[in-house]
């Protein structure tokens, strides 16, 4: 039996919405110029905000972990608000969406696995477009420390799990506006 190295963190899964359609009208070199834009993007968001670690590129998705539950929320924050921005001045075709779920990984090789990372997937799956839904176990990770705009959604019902899982939406600051109920100031 192999031993896995034991992490906790929090994980972030991303995906681009309406990307497999982006890719049939537009072809593959504009759907490869889109995820070069992309990976540019979280570059300047992981070194905005060290700790957080891109894990794998998947399709047009990321999955990014750190053990600081605040630096996955920044990163995704600079992340999101930068697609955001592109996209209000047209130079992004597609909206994100984004996923984070906090607990315990297991590390396998420079991949991360458990049931930590699948919550997450299933969490950005049921995210809408421009939108970062966070788990109840990510707040708790973060403390006293100020998220910025944050949202109760409630216990909703996540594929492949017995228990509903508590979501927020930490709405993201872009050139067009805000979205959310109520304003905390975000570390960026």
């Amino acid at each position: 039996m192999t031993t896995t190295p034991q992490l906790v963190g929090s994980v972030l899964f991303t995906d681009l919405v309406g990307f497999t359609e982006f890719n049939d009208a537009r072809g593959d070199d504009a759907a490869v110029q889109v995820l070069d834009q992309q990976r540019r993007a979280i570059d300047a968001a992981l070194a905005a905000h060290p700790g957080s670690r891109l894990v794998k590129e998947l399709g047009d998705g990321l999955m990014v972990w750190s053990p600081s539950a605040v630096a996955v929320v920044g990163t995704a924050c600079h992340f999101g608000a930068g697609i955001g921005a592109e996209r209000d001045t047209g130079s992004f075709p597609l909206a994100v969406r984004q996923g984070i779920h906090h607990g315990p990984v297991s590390g396998r090789g420079d991949d991360i696995v458990g049931q930590t990372v699948n919550v997450a997937a299933r969490i950005a799956d049921l995210a809408g477009p421009s939108e970062l839904l966070v788990s109840d176990e990510v707040l708790a990770a973060c403390g006293t420390v100020e998220l910025g705009m944050v949202e109760a959604i409630g216990p909703v019902p996540v594929k492949g799990v017995a228990a509903p899982v508590w979501l927020h939406r930490v709405s993201l600051v872009t050139g067009a506006g805000r979205l959310g109920e109520r304003s905390i100031p975000l570390p960026m």
